[in-house]
Protein backbone atom coordinates (compact mmCIF):
# COMPACT_ATOMS: atom_id res chain seq x y z
CA UNK A 1 0.00 0.00 0.00
CA UNK A 2 1.36 3.63 -1.16
CA UNK A 3 1.76 6.40 1.84
CA UNK A 4 -0.70 7.95 -0.09
CA UNK A 5 -3.24 5.19 0.02
CA UNK A 6 -2.52 5.12 3.72
CA UNK A 7 -2.82 8.60 4.26
CA UNK A 8 -6.33 8.85 2.44
CA UNK A 9 -7.50 6.17 5.10
CA UNK A 10 -6.21 7.58 8.07
CA UNK A 11 -8.11 10.49 7.18
CA UNK A 12 -11.37 8.63 6.49
CA UNK A 13 -11.89 6.40 9.74
CA UNK A 14 -14.76 6.38 11.83
CA UNK A 15 -15.21 5.94 15.28
CA UNK A 16 -18.78 4.36 16.77
CA UNK A 17 -20.07 4.59 20.27
CA UNK A 18 -19.81 1.70 23.01
CA UNK A 19 -23.10 2.34 24.03
CA UNK A 20 -21.81 3.88 27.23
CA UNK A 21 -20.89 7.42 27.63
CA UNK A 22 -17.84 6.11 30.70
CA UNK A 23 -16.93 3.21 28.02
CA UNK A 24 -16.54 5.71 25.16
CA UNK A 25 -14.42 8.66 27.30
CA UNK A 26 -12.72 5.76 28.59
CA UNK A 27 -11.56 4.32 24.86
CA UNK A 28 -11.28 8.09 23.17
CA UNK A 29 -14.35 8.39 21.26
CA UNK A 30 -15.23 5.00 21.39
CA UNK A 31 -14.37 2.00 18.97
CA UNK A 32 -12.26 3.40 15.40
CA UNK A 33 -12.36 1.57 12.53
CA UNK A 34 -8.61 0.34 11.46
CA UNK A 35 -7.66 -0.21 14.72
CA UNK A 36 -7.66 -3.64 17.07
CA UNK A 37 -9.29 -3.11 20.51
CA UNK A 38 -8.40 -5.87 23.07
CA UNK A 39 -11.29 -6.46 25.65
CA UNK A 40 -10.66 -9.40 28.16
CA UNK A 41 -11.95 -10.30 31.68
CA UNK A 42 -13.59 -13.35 33.32
CA UNK A 43 -16.35 -15.13 32.35
CA UNK A 44 -19.84 -12.99 32.74
CA UNK A 45 -17.53 -9.56 33.50
CA UNK A 46 -19.37 -8.05 30.06
CA UNK A 47 -17.72 -9.01 27.22
CA UNK A 48 -20.11 -10.43 24.96
CA UNK A 49 -22.85 -7.52 26.30
CA UNK A 50 -20.40 -4.54 25.22
CA UNK A 51 -20.07 -6.07 21.87
CA UNK A 52 -23.20 -6.89 20.79
CA UNK A 53 -24.45 -3.17 21.71
CA UNK A 54 -21.35 -1.70 20.07
CA UNK A 55 -23.04 -3.90 16.65
CA UNK A 56 -26.29 -2.25 17.54
CA UNK A 57 -24.61 1.06 17.28
CA UNK A 58 -23.12 0.15 14.05
CA UNK A 59 -26.18 -1.22 13.27
CA UNK A 60 -28.32 1.69 13.58
CA UNK A 61 -26.17 3.69 12.02
CA UNK A 62 -27.12 2.16 8.70
CA UNK A 63 -23.54 -0.09 8.65
CA UNK A 64 -22.97 -3.83 9.10
CA UNK A 65 -20.91 -5.83 11.41
CA UNK A 66 -19.88 -9.13 11.90
CA UNK A 67 -19.32 -11.38 14.70
CA UNK A 68 -16.67 -14.62 14.35
CA UNK A 69 -18.23 -16.40 16.63
CA UNK A 70 -15.57 -19.20 18.44
CA UNK A 71 -17.87 -19.94 21.22
CA UNK A 72 -20.97 -21.32 19.68
CA UNK A 73 -22.69 -18.56 21.55
CA UNK A 74 -23.68 -15.80 19.92
CA UNK A 75 -27.16 -14.71 20.22
CA UNK A 76 -29.17 -12.50 17.74
CA UNK A 77 -32.18 -11.96 20.53
CA UNK A 78 -29.47 -10.50 23.09
CA UNK A 79 -28.87 -7.91 19.98
CA UNK A 80 -32.70 -7.39 19.52
CA UNK A 81 -33.42 -6.86 23.01
CA UNK A 82 -30.52 -4.22 23.38
CA UNK A 83 -31.34 -2.28 20.21
CA UNK A 84 -35.56 -2.52 21.40
CA UNK A 85 -34.25 -1.33 24.94
CA UNK A 86 -32.76 1.65 23.50
CA UNK A 87 -35.27 2.77 21.32
CA UNK A 88 -33.96 1.58 18.07
CA UNK A 89 -35.67 -0.88 15.14
CA UNK A 90 -34.45 -4.09 16.42
CA UNK A 91 -35.55 -5.81 12.96
CA UNK A 92 -33.01 -3.28 11.11
CA UNK A 93 -30.23 -3.59 13.22
CA UNK A 94 -30.89 -7.58 13.34
CA UNK A 95 -30.39 -7.14 9.28
CA UNK A 96 -26.92 -5.82 9.34
CA UNK A 97 -25.54 -8.62 11.66
CA UNK A 98 -23.69 -11.29 10.17
CA UNK A 99 -22.35 -14.11 12.32
CA UNK A 100 -19.69 -16.56 11.35
CA UNK A 101 -19.08 -19.90 13.03
CA UNK A 102 -15.32 -20.92 13.76
CA UNK A 103 -14.58 -23.74 15.41
CA UNK A 104 -10.96 -24.03 14.66
CA UNK A 105 -7.92 -21.81 14.10
CA UNK A 106 -8.51 -22.74 10.74
CA UNK A 107 -11.99 -21.41 10.21
CA UNK A 108 -10.94 -18.68 12.53
CA UNK A 109 -8.80 -17.58 10.03
CA UNK A 110 -11.27 -18.31 7.02
CA UNK A 111 -13.90 -15.98 8.22
CA UNK A 112 -11.36 -13.84 7.36
CA UNK A 113 -11.12 -14.18 3.77
CA UNK A 114 -15.01 -14.90 3.79
CA UNK A 115 -15.75 -11.18 4.84
CA UNK A 116 -13.10 -10.11 1.94
CA UNK A 117 -15.12 -12.06 -0.72
CA UNK A 118 -19.27 -12.05 0.81
CA UNK A 119 -21.53 -9.34 -0.07
CA UNK A 120 -22.54 -8.86 2.98
CA UNK A 121 -20.11 -9.24 5.74
CA UNK A 122 -17.46 -7.60 2.95
CA UNK A 123 -19.17 -4.04 4.10
CA UNK A 124 -19.39 -4.63 7.10
CA UNK A 125 -18.07 -1.99 9.66
CA UNK A 126 -17.30 -3.76 13.27
CA UNK A 127 -15.79 -7.20 13.21
CA UNK A 128 -16.61 -8.76 17.09
CA UNK A 129 -14.10 -12.12 17.54
CA UNK A 130 -15.59 -14.32 20.65
CA UNK A 131 -13.18 -15.15 21.72
CA UNK A 132 -9.98 -14.50 20.27
CA UNK A 133 -7.56 -17.34 21.88
CA UNK A 134 -9.80 -20.16 22.68
CA UNK A 135 -9.53 -22.22 19.18
CA UNK A 136 -5.36 -21.71 19.73
CA UNK A 137 -5.52 -22.99 23.65
CA UNK A 138 -7.21 -25.89 22.60
CA UNK A 139 -5.43 -26.63 19.78
CA UNK A 140 -2.01 -25.91 20.84
CA UNK A 141 -2.71 -26.63 25.04
CA UNK A 142 -0.02 -26.15 27.53
CA UNK A 143 3.45 -25.12 28.20
CA UNK A 144 5.44 -26.95 26.05
CA UNK A 145 3.48 -25.66 22.72
CA UNK A 146 3.00 -22.36 24.06
CA UNK A 147 6.31 -21.20 21.20
CA UNK A 148 3.70 -22.87 18.26
CA UNK A 149 0.43 -21.19 20.01
CA UNK A 150 2.08 -18.12 20.30
CA UNK A 151 3.27 -17.85 16.30
CA UNK A 152 0.10 -18.95 15.04
CA UNK A 153 -1.85 -16.36 17.04
CA UNK A 154 0.30 -13.96 16.09
CA UNK A 155 -0.08 -14.87 12.26
CA UNK A 156 -3.71 -14.52 12.63
CA UNK A 157 -3.82 -11.38 14.36
CA UNK A 158 -1.35 -10.10 11.79
CA UNK A 159 -4.10 -10.80 9.04
CA UNK A 160 -7.34 -9.41 11.40
CA UNK A 161 -5.28 -6.51 11.71
CA UNK A 162 -4.14 -6.21 7.67
CA UNK A 163 -7.92 -6.60 6.78
CA UNK A 164 -8.62 -3.84 9.68
CA UNK A 165 -6.60 -1.26 7.99
CA UNK A 166 -7.37 -1.74 4.58
CA UNK A 167 -11.42 -3.13 4.74
CA UNK A 168 -11.86 0.55 7.08
CA UNK A 169 -13.41 -2.14 9.98
CA UNK A 170 -13.26 -1.45 13.70
CA UNK A 171 -11.91 -4.90 15.58
CA UNK A 172 -13.22 -5.78 19.29
CA UNK A 173 -11.25 -8.90 19.94
CA UNK A 174 -12.51 -10.12 23.04
CA UNK A 175 -10.31 -11.98 25.11
CA UNK A 176 -10.17 -14.58 28.44
CA UNK A 177 -8.06 -14.28 31.20
CA UNK A 178 -5.62 -16.76 33.62
CA UNK A 179 -5.40 -16.21 36.72
CA UNK A 180 -2.22 -15.68 38.64
CA UNK A 181 -0.81 -15.06 42.01
CA UNK A 182 1.58 -12.00 41.54
CA UNK A 183 3.48 -10.90 44.94
CA UNK A 184 0.90 -12.87 47.13
CA UNK A 185 -2.21 -11.36 45.07
CA UNK A 186 -4.76 -13.45 42.70
CA UNK A 187 -4.48 -11.00 39.42
CA UNK A 188 -5.93 -11.83 36.50
CA UNK A 189 -4.14 -11.74 33.00
CA UNK A 190 -5.45 -11.83 29.39
CA UNK A 191 -4.06 -14.82 27.22
CA UNK A 192 -1.98 -14.12 24.68
CA UNK A 193 -0.23 -11.09 26.80
CA UNK A 194 2.64 -9.44 24.67
CA UNK A 195 1.10 -11.05 21.13
CA UNK A 196 -1.59 -10.00 21.30
CA UNK A 197 -0.51 -6.14 22.60
CA UNK A 198 1.82 -6.28 19.93
CA UNK A 199 -1.23 -5.69 17.77
CA UNK A 200 -4.06 -3.68 19.43
CA UNK A 201 -3.89 -0.58 19.92
CA UNK A 202 -5.92 -0.32 22.93
CA UNK A 203 -6.75 -2.81 25.46
CA UNK A 204 -9.75 -2.66 27.81
CA UNK A 205 -9.92 -4.92 30.73
CA UNK A 206 -13.85 -5.59 32.78
CA UNK A 207 -13.86 -6.78 36.27
CA UNK A 208 -17.74 -7.42 37.20
CA UNK A 209 -19.21 -6.95 40.96
CA UNK A 210 -22.72 -7.80 40.88
CA UNK A 211 -24.76 -5.46 38.23
CA UNK A 212 -21.64 -2.88 38.65
CA UNK A 213 -18.91 -3.43 35.78
CA UNK A 214 -15.52 -1.74 36.10
CA UNK A 215 -13.42 -1.12 33.16
CA UNK A 216 -9.77 0.24 32.62
CA UNK A 217 -7.21 0.50 30.29
CA UNK A 218 -4.15 -0.99 31.14
CA UNK A 219 -2.49 -0.01 28.46
CA UNK A 220 -2.36 3.31 30.01
CA UNK A 221 -2.56 2.76 33.63
CA UNK A 222 -4.92 4.72 33.80
CA UNK A 223 -8.34 4.99 37.02
CA UNK A 224 -11.49 2.84 36.52
CA UNK A 225 -14.49 3.67 34.91
CA UNK A 226 -17.86 2.51 36.70
CA UNK A 227 -20.89 1.00 34.25
CA UNK A 228 -24.38 -1.11 35.30
CA UNK A 229 -25.43 -4.29 33.90
CA UNK A 230 -28.73 -3.36 32.57
CA UNK A 231 -31.44 -4.98 29.68
CA UNK A 232 -30.04 -2.39 27.78
CA UNK A 233 -25.89 -3.36 28.32
CA UNK A 234 -23.81 -1.67 30.08
CA UNK A 235 -24.85 1.98 30.65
Amino acid sequence: MSMRRALELDGKRSTFSSGSEALDALLGGGFKTGEIVEVYGASNAGKTQLAMQTAVTVGSSGFSCTFVDTEGQFRPERVASIAAGRGMDSQKVLAAVYSIRAETTTRQLDAIARMRSKEGPANCKLVVVDTLTKNFTLEYPGSRMVGRRQTFLGAYLNRLARDAYQRDRAVIALNRVSAVTVEGSDAEIDIGGETVRHFAQKVLYLRRSGDFVMASRPDLHGPEVRTRMTEKGLV
